[in-house]
């Protein structure tokens, strides 16, 4: 019986089909994060950071900073923004409930000037501004502590000492336009979340 289990022949053209796997949460909240991306809102929430940044690294180049100095400063600022991050991501977090707390048939007012395929589009646009800023801000407090935690350590690593000055100063310097560029982008969407929650409140309850 075994014997005719095993030569059974299988039906001709007949795979298994393994099930697609879903993209990662953080991709779908990018791709949804970006796919109101216009160029005004390319320049405030990429182009301004980077800039910024930038014109900071300039400075600290001009002023002859050391590899030391500036590792110092950003864990001075790591410190800084620490409460002030902490705030935000509470504010997006009360903005997310504050529009979960809202009936089917409110979401479906406030968006009525919506096309009804692009009804379900626009809310999670909306859901996605907020959930991106908690997720990006959470990962600048994470790092963050353990940035301020491990630096003293790091820097007496003999292995990162041997390394040349240049090469030194062009990763940190590439460090710190990075990290300062994200911190900076993850204010001005914060930004743009407070437009929207006040745009949203105020079409809610004009719709009532």
């Amino acid at each position: 019986m075994l014997k005719g289990l095993f030569k059974k022949k299988s039906y001709k053209g007949s795979k298994i089909q393994l099930a697609n796997k879903k993209p990662h949460d953080s991709v779908l909240l990018w791709n949804f994060y970006v796919n109101g991306f216009n160029k005004k809102r390319i320049s405030l929430e990429i182009g301004f950071p980077l800039l910024i940044a930038l014109l900071t690294i300039v400075i600290s180049v001009i002023s002859d900073a050391s590899v030391t100095e500036i590792l110092q400063r950003i864990e001075k600022m790591n410190g800084q923004i620490a409460d002030i991050v902490a705030i935000q991501i509470g504010f997006n977090i009360t903005c997310l409930a504050l529009i979960a707390s809202f009936n089917r048939d409110t979401l479906q007012h406030t968006f009525s000037k919506v096309q009804e395929d692009s009804k379900e589009s626009a809310l999670k646009q909306l859901l996605t501004s907020f959930a991106y800023c908690i997720f990006v801000q959470t990962g600048i407090l994470i790092f963050g502590i353990a940035y301020n935690t491990s630096i003293t350590d790091v820097l007496n690593i003999e292995f990162l000492k041997s390394f040349k000055q240049t090469w030194k100063e062009l990763l940190i310097y590439s460090f710190f336009l990075l990290w300062l560029a994200i911190i900076l982008h993850s204010f001005m969407v914060f930004l743009r979340n407070v437009t929207l929650i006040y745009k949203f409140i105020l079409v809610v309850f004009k719709k009532k």
